[in-house]
C-alpha cells in the first residue's frame, strides 16, 4: 500500500481529533447517537444515511429498500452480487465472470464492463468496479436507494446506490460464527468484537472462507465441475468512542482473494450444463482486493455534525481468457477523501461537503496470434481525477410539508496512454490523450405527511456517468474520448411504515431519460466505447410486508419496467428503437415465513422470485425469457445462542442465462441444498 496514504489516514484521525477536541463543548447525544457504552461512550443507532445525514427511511424523499443482517442471513446472501435475492428491483448478472458483475435498477444498465451504472459504497467509500462482487462480512444492513443520485453521490450513480454499512461495536464483547455445508462446498464466517472499553476503544475482526465446486462439464477433456471457485477474506477495525466528547473514529483494513475457473461458455440453445464450449486453455480469474478506510464523526453544539471519510483501495486481477488463451492482467487503484458538515434544526436540515477521488487503471494483454496476424504485447493506463462540491437540505415549510433540494458540481479529468508493439506490421497501436468534463447534478423533492406513518413524495433528480476513454483499448478508435452520460429522473410515490419499519408498504412510479448513453460499437474483440444515443425507462415499483395472524408473515415486492433506446446508433447505422440490454421487463419477489412451536423455535420460509425477459445485446437478437426461482428453508432456534437450518436455493433447478454473446452463454446458479449453523456468544 502507498505509504503516503497510510500516513494520511493516521494524520487525518489524529489532527481531526486534536483540533475538534479543543473546540468542543460536551453536549447531549445527537439524534444519530443513542445508547451509552461503558465509560460514557455514545453508541450510534441504526440509521439510513441516503442523503449523507441521519434520516429514518420514511423521511427520505425517495424510494429506499433495506435489508438487515438477519434478513440477509436467512436468505443465504453472503455477497453483494446476490443482493437481488432480497431486492427484487435489482437485477444482478455476472458478465463473463462475477468480476464484471452488472447491476441494473430502473432500466439503467451499463454496457461498460469498467463503468457500472449503479454505485456501490461501503461505509461511505465508493468501490472499484472489479470489487462490485464482494463478500458481505460483518454487515449491519444494506440500503438500496433507487434512481439517479448525482446530487449526493456523484459519478456512476445513474441507476441508484447500494450502500453497505458494516457493524459498529456494541457495549459488550461478542462473537458470532456461521457455516453452510453442502455437497458442492462450504462457507464459513466468523466475527468478534471486544466491545467498547471504559476508555472508549473497541476492536473488531472477521474472517470468511467459501469454496464451491462447479456445475459444468467439459467433454473434450473429460473434466467434471470445471467451473469451481474459492473466496476468502478478512477485516479488522479499530474504533474509538470518546468517553468525554461526542466523537467517534474508526480505521478499517480488509483483504479478499477470489480465485475461480468460471469463465466457460455453453451453447446459447438448448441450455445444458453437460458440455462447455472449446477452450484453448483453462480460464482463470484470480482477484485480490485490499483496502484501508478511516472515518470520523464529531458533534458540535445542538445542531452540527462534522464527519470525514478516507478510503484507499486496490484491485489486482490476473485473468486468462480460456477461449483465446490470452492473459490480460489488470490493476485498479482508488484514493477517496470526503469531508462534510451536517446541520439539524427545528425547521431546516442540511449537509455540505467536498469530495476528491483519484483513480488509476492499468491493463496488459500478452502477445497472441489471431488468424494470420500476431498481435504484440499491449499496455494501457488510464488516470482519472474527480473533484466535487455538494449541498443538500430539507426545509419543513409547513406542519405536513417538506421541501428537499440539493446540487453537486463535479469536474473530472481523464488521461490515457496506450501502446501495442512488436506484432505483425499494421497491428501496432500507440496513442495518448486527455479529456476534461464536468457535471452539475441537481435534485428537488416535495414530501407530504398523510399520517405519522405515511408519506407522499415527488421529485426530480439527475445523475451522470463520466466520459473518458475505453479502459480496454484495442485500436486507434479508442483514442477518441466519449462524452459523459446523464440520466434525469421523475418519480412520485407513497410509503407507509409501522412498528419500527417491520411492517411497510410503498409504490413508486418513475421515468428516467438517459442522454448520450454509452455503449459498445464495432466487431467483437475490437469494440470501442462510444455514445450511441438516448434512452427512456418507465416503470412502477411496489413492496408490502405485513403479518398474517400471530405466526405468519408475508412480503411481496417487485417492479414492471420498459427501457428503450430512442435512437440507437452504431457504425452500421441507426437501429431505431431497441430495448436496453440487461433490463428485465418485470420482477416479483413473494416470500412467506412463520414461527411455530414454543417461543417460535421453528421458522420455515419459502421465497418465489420471478424475473422478466431481457436482451443481452443492443441489436435485440439474444434474449433470455422470463423465469422463476424458488428458495425454501427451515430454521430451528435450539437456544438463544444456536440456530440450525436447511436452505435449498433454486429448488426447481431452473435453467436460465445470465450472460450471452457471439461466443455462447453462461448460466445462473444450479440447485443447491445446504445445512446452516449459526452461533453467538
Amino acid at each position: 500500500m502507498n505509504k503516503n496514504w497510510c500516513g494520511a489516514v493516521a494524520a487525518f484521525l489524529i489532527a481531526t481529533t486534536d483540533v475538534l477536541a479543543q473546540a468542543a463543548v460536551p453536549i447531549a447525544p445527537a439524534p444519530a447517537q443513542a445508547a451509552s457504552a461503558p465509560g460514557g461512550a455514545q453508541l450510534p443507532t441504526v440509521t439510513v444515511v441516503a442523503a449523507k445525514r441521519a434520516q429514518a427511511t420514511l423521511d427520505v424523499p425517495a424510494a429506499v429498500s433495506s435489508a438487515t443482517a438477519d434478513q440477509l442471513q436467512r436468505a443465504g446472501v453472503q455477497a453483494t452480487d446476490a443482493l437481488d435475492a432480497v431486492f427484487p428491483e435489482l437485477a444482478s448478472m455476472g458478465r463473463s465472470s462475477r468480476i464484471y458483475n452488472n447491476f441494473t435498477v430502473r432500466g439503467a444498465a451499463s454496457a461498460d464492463f469498467y463503468g457500472p451504472g449503479l454505485l456501490l459504497v461501503v461505509d461511505g467509500v465508493p468501490q472499484l468496479p472489479h470489487a462490485y462482487a464482494q463478500g458481505l462480512l460483518d454487515v449491519a444492513r444494506v440500503d438500496l436507494l433507487k434512481g439517479p443520485q448525482g446530487a449526493i453521490y456523484g459519478r456512476g450513480a445513474i441507476g441508484g446506490v447500494l450502500s453497505v454499512q458494516t457493524a459498529r461495536p456494541g457495549g459488550k464483547p461478542t462473537a458470532e460464527a456461521s457455516a453452510e455445508l453442502g455437497p458442492r462446498g462450504h462457507s464459513v464466517t466468523g466475527n468478534a468484537s471486544t466491545g467498547v472499553s471504559d476508555s472508549g476503544w473497541a476492536l473488531q475482526a472477521g474472517l470468511a472462507d467459501a469454496r464451491q465446486d462447479g456445475t459444468l462439464d467439459d467433454p473434450a477433456t473429460g473434466g467434471r465441475h470445471v467451473d469451481d471457485r474459492h473466496n476468502r477474506g478478512g477485516r479488522v477495525a479499530l474504533s474509538w468512542l470518546s468517553p468525554t466528547l461526542p466523537l467517534e473514529a474508526r480505521v478499517k483494513l480488509g483483504s479478499e482473494r477470489y480465485r475461480s475457473n468460471e469463465e466457460y461458455y455453453v451453447p446459447f440453445s438448448p441450455m445444458s450444463r453437460a458440455a462447455v464450449g472449446p477452450v484453448v486453455m483453462q480460464p482463470l480469474i484470480d482477484r485480490r482486493v485490499d483496502d484501508v478506510a478511516a472515518d470520523v464523526q464529531f458533534v458540535i453544539g445542538k445542531h452540527w455534525t462534522l464527519s470525514g471519510v478516507l478510503g484507499w483501495q486496490q484491485v489486482d486481477l490476473d485473468r486468462v481468457i480460456g477461449s483465446y488463451g490470452i492473459s490480460t492482467p489488470e490493476a485498479q487503484r482508488s484514493r477517496f477523501a470526503e469531508a462534510r458538515a451536517a446541520y439539524r434544526g427545528e425547521v431546516f436540515d442540511a449537509v455540505l461537503g467536498v469530495a476528491d477521488q483519484q483513480l488509476r487503471f492499468e491493463r496488459k494483454v500478452a502477445s497472441f496470434v489471431y488468424g494470420p496476424y500476431t498481435f504484440g504485447d499491449a499496455r494501457s493506463v488510464n488516470d482519472v481525477h474527480n473533484l466535487a462540491l455538494f449541498a443538500d437540505g430539507t426545509w419543513r415549510l409547513a406542519p405536513a410539508w417538506e421541501l428537499t433540494a440539493g446540487v453537486r458540481w463535479a469536474r473530472e479529468r481523464a488521461e490515457v496512454d496506450m501502446a501495442r508493439t512488436g506484432g505483425t506490421p499494421g497491428t501496432e497501436v500507440t496513442y495518448r490523450g486527455s479529456d476534461s468534463n464536468g457535471a452539475v447534478t441537481p435534485r428537488v423533492a416535495l414530501t407530504y405527511q398523510l399520517a405519522p406513518d405515511q408519506r407522499l413524495f415527488a421529485g426530480i433528480g439527475r445523475g451522470f456517468k463520466p466520459g473518458g476513454f475505453n479502459k480496454a483499448g484495442s485500436s486507434t478508435a479508442d483514442a477518441i474520448a466519449y462524452r459523459a452520460e446523464t440520466a434525469t429522473s421523475l418519480e412520485a410515490g407513497w410509503k407507509w411504515a409501522a412498528r419500527g419499519g417491520r411492517q411497510h408498504a410503498g409504490v413508486t412510479i418513475y421515468q428516467v431519460h438517459g442522454r448520450d448513453v454509452q455503449g459498445w460499437v464495432g466487431p467483437l474483440g475490437l469494440q470501442t466505447l462510444s455514445n450511441v444515443g438516448n434512452a427512456t425507462s418507465r416503470g412502477l415499483e411496489f413492496d408490502l410486508a405485513m403479518p398474517l395472524g400471530s405466526t405468519h408473515e408475508i412480503s411481496v415486492g417487485g417492479m414492471v419496467n420498459r427501457s428503450r433506446y430512442d435512437d440507437y446508433s452504431n457504425p452500421a447505422g441507426n437501429l431505431g428503437r431497441r430495448d436496453v440490454p440487461y433490463a428485465p421487463t418485470h420482477s416479483l419477489r413473494l416470500s412467506w415465513s412463520a414461527r411455530w412451536g414454543q417461543s417460535g423455535a421453528w421458522q420455515p420460509q419459502v421465497t418465489l422470485r420471478r424475473v422478466g425477459g431481457y436482451w443481452f445485446d443492443p441489436e435485440n437478437t439474444l434474449r433470455q425469457s422470463a423465469y422463476t426461482v424458488v428458495d425454501a428453508g427451515l430454521t430451528w432456534t435450539a437456544t438463544p445462542a444456536l440456530e440450525l437450518g436447511l436452505l435449498v436455493r433454486n429448488a426447481g433447478d431452473t435453467l436460465y442465462r445470465t450472460y450471452a454473446d457471439a461466443a455462447g452463454a453462461q448460466l445462473g446458479a444450479a440447485r443447491e441444498a445446504v445445512l446452516q449453523l449459526r452461533t453467538r456468544f
